[in-house]
């Protein structure tokens, strides 16, 4: 998985992308990763900092799910917008339970906020305001958008090509 994860590394700052070295991964896995698979637990491991030319859209690291993150962003901001949005108990109740099934991964704020997230089952999805919520599976695995961003095909997923490369600029 390691040169999985540097040769997608590669292919983004390829596109433009800023990365920086892992911090220090002696604490532990933040709670926010528990139920997120060991492949993704690695991913967010391998970078201190992974986001496009201008910070618009970046994919979450390990630091980014400690609770004392200072971000302007937190790793959930999806989801406190979408308890903030609720207007009865079931509605908040039913954010919750799409969330714990769920760990962000990638945020964006390009053309309003949308994410992509692990599903338990290890799909990856995608997501956007203001139904964060309806979200759509993109990859079925996590290890199929990494293999996506290495291969770059000609048959683009709109949503990922637009997420992470400049839409529109095919190499």
């Amino acid at each position: 998985m390691t040169e999985l994860f540097r040769r997608a590394t590669g292919c983004l700052q390829e596109a433009g992308w800023t990365c920086e070295p892992p911090l220090s991964t002696e604490d532990g896995v933040p709670s926010a990763l528990q139920p997120a698979p060991e492949t993704v637990v690695d991913w967010v491991s391998s970078f201190s900092q992974l986001s496009n030319a201008d910070e618009t859209v970046w994919f979450l690291s390990r630091h980014d799910y400690s609770t004392g993150s200072e971000d302007a962003f937190a790793w959930n901001e999806c989801e406190q917008l979408s308890i903030q949005a609720a207007t009865t108990d079931d509605e908040a109740a039913a954010v919750s339970r799409f969330w714990k099934r769920h760990v962000p991964i990638l945020l964006s704020v390009r053309n309003g906020y949308e994410y992509l997230a692990v599903r338990d089952d290890g799909a990856v999805v995608h997501g956007a305001e203001p139904e964060f919520e309806e979200a759509v599976a993109v990859f079925s695995h996590f290890e199929d958008l990494m293999r996506y961003i290495v291969a770059r095909p000609t048959a683009w997923k709109d949503v990922v090509e637009r997420l992470l490369f400049d839409a529109g600029k095919h190499p």
